[in-house]
Formats: structure tokens, sequence, C-alpha cells
């Protein structure tokens, strides 16, 4: 008897586990996820491919021909409402995906400067330096509207500043907002 309780709890618990599992999918690449609260991938893709075609545009200002630029991309400040390991997350996925994006554009050499750190520590001489420094921040604004709804207002500032003289050759801002119901608001 103590053999079959003993069976029958455990099948109990079994059942109650899985059933509390959740179900995951993985979402293809180039699909979009559902829109959510927040800065998603989708919305990090979005406002790479944003910047992509803005650079490109604004590089046949300063393209010199037979010779790509040098840029040294910082990573982004995240100005948001998120914290630690996701703000962190964010700007260095922001700042990485920039940096992917001067690189295939075939227009500029991206100047890596943790690279170049590790290469003079062990005694190599760093030639090529930037002639440009490219930053930015993403800033978060929270707006309530009267009946508990709120709009996200994310914005990415982006800055070219030339090395040399510090003069600032292009900057861009890209916005991105969301509505978000009040039962699901953050804030």
């Amino acid at each position: 008897m103590k053999t079959v309780m003993m069976s029958a709890a455990l099948a109990v618990c079994a059942v109650a586990m899985t059933g509390c599992m959740t179900r995951s999918r993985l979402i293809p690449q180039g699909a979009t996820a559902e829109v959510v609260a927040g800065f998603s991938q989708d919305d990090i893709e979005s406002v790479l491919e944003t910047v992509r075609e803005e650079i490109n545009k604004a590089s046949m200002r300063y393209a010199v021909p037979g010779h790509r630029r040098v840029i040294n991309v910082k990573d982004i400040l995240n100005d948001t409402l998120s914290r630690g390991r996701d703000a962190d997350f964010l700007s260095e996925t922001l700042g990485e995906g920039i940096r992917e994006k001067l690189t295939e554009s075939g227009n500029f050499i991206v100047y890596n400067e943790k690279m170049a750190q590790n290469a003079a520590g062990a005694g190599q001489v760093v030639t090529t330096m930037p002639e440009f420094v490219m930053f930015g921040n993403l800033k978060q604004r929270n707006v309530h509207k009267d009946n508990g709804d709120v709009y996200q207002e994310f914005a990415l500032h982006i800055r070219l500043v030339d090395v040399k003289t510090q003069l600032e050759f292009w900057q861009k801002r890209i916005p991105l907002r969301k509505e978000v119901d009040r039962v699901n608001s953050m804030n």
C-alpha cells in the first residue's frame, strides 16, 4: 500500500511538473517575434538596419576614392529604464551591430580599441589610428495616458566625430515608439 501511495504521489508530481513547463519555440532568423514592452531583438535589428542605411547615405560626403575610413565605434550608452545585465547586453549588442554594419558596407575599417590595447600591451606597435569616433546613447521615456496605457518612446542618438578637429561630421536620431497596455506596463 505504501508503495502504491508513493508511486501515485510521484505520478501526480510528474504530471504537475510537466503541466507547468512553458513551451518554447525557435523564432527563425528574419522572422519577427511578438511585440514586447522594452527593447527587443527585433527592435535592435530594425535600428541597426536604419543605422546602416543612414551611414551609407552620409558616407558619400567624406568618401575618399580608394581609401576606407577608419572608425572607432564605442558601445552605445544605455540610458533606458533597464539596468544590470539587460542594459549591458543592449549597449554591447548595439555597438557590435554598428561595427558589423560598417565593415559590411566596405566603406570603413573599424578600429577595435580593445584589440589595440592588447597589442600595445604585448609590445606590438599599432600604426593605424582612427580618423573618426562614433558614439551614441539610447534614451527612454514613458508617457502615461489617461486610460493607464503607456507609450514607451525610445530614441537612439548617434554621432560621428573627426578625431583631429573634434568636429561632428554626422549625427542621427532614430526613434522607436511602443504602446503598452496598463496590465503589462512597467513604471
